[in-house]
């Protein structure tokens, strides 16, 4: 695999929940990173199940594997807010890298 392929650098971010003293529950980020990733767009790939259009993801992602990822690991790429949808690892030689699957969720906005 060629390394320039990784010529993309998503925010990918953890959540957890935290209870508050009035018993709601809401998320705090726990930890932000930028990493570098080879994306390819799915957005157009369509099937038809029970006379439904779906789509099963927008992105396929492909980082080097990094422990801070997890099934609930959120991507903001190009604007867009990314929830995973399925993770695996995929190895070449003695490299580990994480395939993930991406599909957006909302517009991202940062207030800062």
């Amino acid at each position: 695999m060629a390394i320039g392929k990784f010529n993309r650098r998503p925010t990918f971010y953890n959540e957890s929940f935290v209870t508050d003293a009035g018993g709601g529950s809401s998320n705090v980020e726990t930890e932000r990173w930028q990493a570098w990733a080879e994306i390819q767009d799915r957005t157009g790939n369509t099937f038809a199940a029970m006379a439904t259009e779906l789509t099963n993801y927008d992105y396929r992602v492909k980082v080097r594997f990094d422990g801070r990822f997890n099934s609930q690991t959120t991507m903001v790429y190009e604007g867009q807010v990314c929830k995973c949808q399925q993770m695996q690892i995929e190895s070449e030689g003695y490299r580990n890298f994480l395939i993930l699957r991406y599909s957006k969720t909302e517009t991202w906005v940062d207030l800062s």
